[in-house]
This record gives structure tokens, sequence and C-alpha cells, in this order.
């Protein structure tokens, strides 16, 4: 509780920085980044709004391994260098990844090795709504997977690829899946797009069309943005991503909780987009598990 309040109470770090870095008339940033798909529009976006309301003209080149960098695309006006040896919770070697673009770090007058977006960031909860722009050319990427118009689609992202990172499961159970796949199936003649980076667990129905591995992110929201009707997902980058699109499209989402004091609740702004509906269901105990398959089809189709 006491380090708590020292830390609300303590001067911004990286404030201070940028006051610094303003009055020296210094603004080339780069800033490294291989952990998390939702961090991008939960914490960077706040970075990238900080720093350019300091200093607005500033140059922001952000360096990340590959399956992230599209999705640095969505902030506005900055740029993205591949680091294409990085994997995700691997160790990350800066000096390799700069001599790969030809840059070293005196090219640069900040250089963020490590952000804490979490500490740096907290003036933002409950006031900054992170906007991810759309790019309207995207839309026709989802026509290639020949998606039925006529059938009513729920996505579904049931992996967050986290482990125990967060010292609690993120995950729903994979017998909750199946029975309320199925259900929808019985009940709403429902198709399910499955989303994800592994084809594992297995999911062997007939109305289930994995996608797993086969979509880049902008393909996962063009479809999502084209072509379901609803979605439904733990805390993971798949719903952070979709609830902080800068465009209006019509969807309702549920999302199963086991911390409600993370992601896209504990930024605690409205989603962008004025046609979603946002259903979060929190696992009572705080365990995810103990959301039953009856409450998740319910939210997701409005009976209750």
């Amino acid at each position: 509780m006491i380090k708590k309040l020292i830390d609300w109470i303590k001067p911004n770090p990286f404030d201070h920085l940028l006051k610094k870095m303003a009055g020296e008339n210094k603004s080339r940033f780069l800033i490294v980044w291989n952990r998390g798909l939702g961090d991008i529009p939960l914490g960077l976006y706040a970075l990238v709004y900080r720093i350019r309301e300091f200093i607005p003209h500033s140059s922001i080149t952000f360096l990340t391994r590959k399956d992230l960098a599209e999705a640095f695309l969505m902030l506005d006006d900055v740029n993205v260098l591949i680091a294409s040896t990085w994997k995700r919770g691997k160790e990350a070697c800066l000096s390799d990844a700069l001599i790969e673009h030809n840059l070293s770090t005196n090219m640069f007058d900040v250089l963020l090795e490590k952000p804490d977006p979490t500490k740096w960031f907290k003036w933002q909860l409950g006031t900054l709504t992170p906007k991810l722009t759309w790019n309207n050319q995207w839309d026709t990427l989802c026509s290639s997977f020949k998606i039925d118009a006529s059938q009513t689609y729920i996505g579904a992202h049931i992996q967050t690829e986290t482990g125990m990172h967060y010292g609690y499961e993120k995950n729903w159970g994979l017998s909750s899946w199946r029975n309320l796949f199925n259900r929808i199936y019985e009940e709403k003649k429902g198709t399910i797009l499955l989303f994800g980076m592994k084809k594992e667990p297995a999911f062997l129905m007939d109305h289930v069309i994995d996608l797993r591995g086969l979509t880049s992110l902008f393909d996962m929201l063009s479809l999502i943005k084209n072509c379901c009707r609803y979605l439904i997902v733990p805390d993971s980058g798949v719903l952070s991503m979709t609830y902080y699109l800068n465009i209006d499209f019509p969807i309702r989402v549920v999302s199963l909780w086991s911390d409600p004091c993370q992601g896209v609740l504990r930024q605690a702004v409205d989603s962008p987009n004025r046609q979603m509906k946002h259903i979060p269901i929190l696992g009572k105990n705080e365990l995810i598990g103990n959301i039953d398959e009856k409450t998740a089809f319910d939210a997701l189709f409005g009976t209750t």
C-alpha cells in the first residue's frame, strides 16, 4: 500500500523525460516492443499521445517482432521496423535488430528499450479513449475466405497464448467452448469462425471454421468487422484490437474475465465504435472457469 502511495505521489518519470527532451529540442524516439498485442492500444497509444502532447512534431519509430508489425500501422504517423528474429517470450537482441536495418542508437535522441505503460500512463484510465485507425482497403481482405454472407457467424478467440504470465488463468475451459459451440449450432444454426495463432486444441466440428494460423491481423479484423455479428473472447489482444477500432460497425461482443482490473475494463472508456454492444462476464470468485456456457450463450444472443 505504501509503495502504491509513493508511486502515485512522485513525479511521472516519462513526463519528466519528455519535458527534458522538449527543452533540448530533441524529437527522435525509438521504442522497443516485444510484448503483447493488446498493449498496443492499451498502453502504446497513450505513449504516442503523450509524446505528441509535449513534442508535436516528434518522429516516433517502433522496433518490434513480425507478428505485431501490422498493429502499429493503426497508430497514426509512426514508423515501424521489424526485428525478423524476435519471438514472443524470448530475449530480444537490440543490437542485432539495429544492424539488420543499418541503424545505431545514436541516430535517435531517445531510446525506450523497456517502456512501462502500466506505471507511466495511469492518468489515461477512464479518460483517454484509444483509437485504432482502420483503412477501408482492408475491408476486402475477408473476401478471400469465401464466407457466405447469408449465414450467421460468431467470431471466437479461445486461447490468449499467455500461459500463467498474469498469475491467474485467462483462458476458458476447452469443454466449455465445445459445449457453447454446439449450443450455438443447435439453437441458432450459427457458424463459428475460430481465430488465433495455433491450431491447438483441435475443434473437429462441422459448424466451426478453424482459421487459426491462417489470417494476418488485418485479415482477422476484416472478418470480424464485415462478417461477424457476434464475437466472444477472453481478455486478449483480439478483444482490445476489436474494441478500439475507430470505425462504426454493428457487433455484439461478449468478453470472459477472471480479473476485471485488467485490459479494456481497466481502461474504463467506451469503444469508439458507437454501434458496438459489449457485455463483459466476470467469473465468480474471479475465476474464469466459473462462467458456465449458458451464461455466455445468453449474453451473446441478448436473452439476458
